[in-house]
């Protein structure tokens, strides 16, 4: 583990879902930490996908035959696990058959990753961490991160990717995102998450226009040191938006659009998790691209079609010398997906 380029301290959850009259799932793996994980996966092959670093937090009960799958991801996987505590669920309930509204709520305690697990380790080398948390827990998270690094030598700065947690975003907490998100390199709520700051209504939380000027207001605010970080937001089937002081405001489609061939359209399965994998994808897209937001955003949105396409995790496999996601090329996916936006240079 001498190089590490991406570490997540989201969740990984045990889901048990449930669909109108349908025997329920159960031991889907998801989380935010997973998906992230997942979609920094898709651009880094094996052995590259060595320098991914997933620490994991786990109970007596997490099932053998999940741990053997993440290991066949050929990751830096950390598993922590307690001997008399059991692993995170969630109860994840869908209205209709649709995969549109449902509700989510966890079953058991929290299992999260905390930073002083990190002392010592190539994680502190890290160069890009993303998170999922409040704004109160988020500011004090960077704070011991970034100490814990200081105190191992580690001066550069890293790139801290935040996503607010789902119950934290109400009107009383703005002031504090609008504080932490000046200590953060990318703050990305999604649509639904940026609108509930605000007060507002998620019908309205779909308007661009609306999405536009609400996230002008993290910007306006500052985001990052110097004020030079970016705000993107994930609007699901409106694709996401995306911006920084030094760019024009832009928006980029979702991979499949309303207006693709019904085949193409049909792939569409699950949207579960697709917003943190596009965040993993991003992240790995901003080191590969040279800090480019853009083409790091066109990354996110290519790995979020991969979580689209099913319940759960895509599948790997591989064919000659190249690695496949559900039979489908991560490379070719990005390549025909940046095409469409006239980004490859």
């Amino acid at each position: 583990m001498d190089s590490i380029s991406f570490t997540s301290f989201g969740l990984v959850v045990l889901d048990e879902i449930h669909f109108p009259n349908r025997k329920p799932l159960t031991n889907v793996l998801g989380g935010s930490g997973a998906y992230a994980t997942l979609g920094a996966r898709l651009f880094l092959p094996s052995p590259f996908s060595r320098s991914l670093a997933w620490p994991i937090h786990v109970g007596n009960d997490f099932p053998e035959d999940i741990a053997v799958h993440l290991r066949g991801w050929d990751t830096s996987l950390l598993v922590e696990k307690e001997s008399d505590k059991p692993s995170t669920r969630g109860l994840l309930e869908y209205q209709d058959t649709t995969f549109g509204p449902k509700s989510f709520k966890y079953t058991t305690p929290v299992l999260a990753i905390q930073e002083s697990k990190l002392r010592g380790t190539a994680l502190l080398t890290s160069k890009v961490y993303h998170y999922l948390a409040s704004p109160q827990d988020m500011n004090t998270r960077i704070l011991n991160l970034l100490a814990l690094r200081e105190q191992e030598g580690i001066l550069d700065r890293p790139l801290i990717i935040w996503e607010p947690a789902p119950p934290s975003c109400k009107p009383e907490n703005l002031e504090a995102c609008l504080e932490t998100a000046a200590l953060v390199d990318v703050f990305t709520p999604n649509h639904l998450e940026l609108a509930a700051f605000f007060g507002q209504s998620p019908v309205a939380s779909s308007d661009r226009s609306e999405i536009e000027r609400l996230g002008s207001k993290f910007l306006a605010s500052g985001v990052g040191p110097e004020g030079k970080g970016a705000v993107v937001i994930r609007a699901g089937e409106n694709g996401c938006f995306v911006q920084s002081r030094d760019i024009t405001s832009q928006w980029l489609p979702p991979f499949y659009t309303a207006d693709m061939a019904e085949e193409q359209a049909s792939k569409v399965v699950d949207p579960t998790g697709a917003g943190n994998a596009f965040l993993g994808g991003y992240a790995i897209g901003y080191l590969q691209r040279m800090g480019n937001i853009l083409e790091a955003a066109c990354y996110g949105s290519v790995a979020a079609s991969f979580a689209l396409e099913q319940v759960g995790m895509p599948e790997k496999c591989n064919e000659k010398d190249e690695e496949l996601w559900n039979g489908a090329s991560v490379s070719r996916r990005l390549h025909q997906y940046m095409a469409r936006q006239e980004l490859l240079q």
